[in-house]
């Protein structure tokens, strides 16, 4: 599924991560080591699994258990930036 970020979202790479300012909302976070790098591979790659299989391969060392559990977080983590309007899914 296609990611994009929202037209309505205003965002920055800091020395703290990435802060993100939804214009429509009035929203505004600061995403963490982890959360950035998932924010900026939405924004080179724009495709979900890729995303989290690139998160799994960087961090589980080949344990398929922490693989399964990275895919999974990362997947909450998108899902919950679809659902706050920070970022488009499309099929």
């Amino acid at each position: 599924m296609a990611l994009t970020i929202s037209d309505a979202v205003i965002w920055q790479e800091t020395a703290d991560g990435v802060s993100l300012y939804h214009t429509e909302t009035g929203a505004f976070s600061t995403l963490n080591e982890t959360g950035s790098k998932i924010w900026m591979m939405v924004e080179q790659a724009g495709e979900r699994e890729p995303i989290a299989l690139s998160m799994s391969r960087a961090y589980a060392r080949g344990n398929d258990a922490v693989s399964r559990r990275i895919v999974t977080e990362v997947n909450q983590f998108i899902g919950s930036m679809v659902e706050n309007g920070m970022l488009l899914e499309e099929a």
